[in-house]
């Protein structure tokens, strides 16, 4: 009975880790090439966008002011009908972010600033 027991555990186990996605085909390390709106490229040192095939995404940002820090968070994606969710802890709270994934490239179309009413538009391409 054990051995049953142990054996549909194992099973089990099998199944729920290929149930995962895989995003072998979109995973990458992306660079911010165009920014129009609230801000500019112009106004940053680097801002990337790295996904990974086991659907974490590593941002990584820094500001072109004098002193800025690196913003760095590792966090979860996914991607479905041509959309990466990417969902990031904040304190309490999850912000979730909606980007179009076309042609290869990541688009923030019209995203919205917190805080404020400004809106962006920014495209990365795979570098």
């Amino acid at each position: 009975m054990r051995k049953l027991a142990l054996l549909l555990v194992i099973g089990l186990v099998v199944l729920l880790s290929s149930c995962k996605p895989s995003y072998d085909e979109e995973a990458g390390l992306y660079e911010l090439y165009f920014m129009e709106g609230a801000y500019s490229v112009e106004m940053y040192e680097f801002y990337t966008i790295e996904l990974k095939a086991d659907g974490t995404v590593n941002i990584r940002s820094k500001s072109s002011e004098f002193g800025s820090a690196v913003y760095d968070v590792t966090t979860d994606y996914s991607i479905k009908n041509g959309k990466i969710t990417i969902i990031t802890k904040v304190g309490f709270s999850n912000l979730k972010e909606i980007y179009d994934y076309v042609d290869g490239e990541i688009h923030m179309i019209d995203a919205k600033i917190p805080g404020t009413e400004d809106t962006l538009t920014a495209k990365f391409r795979r570098s």
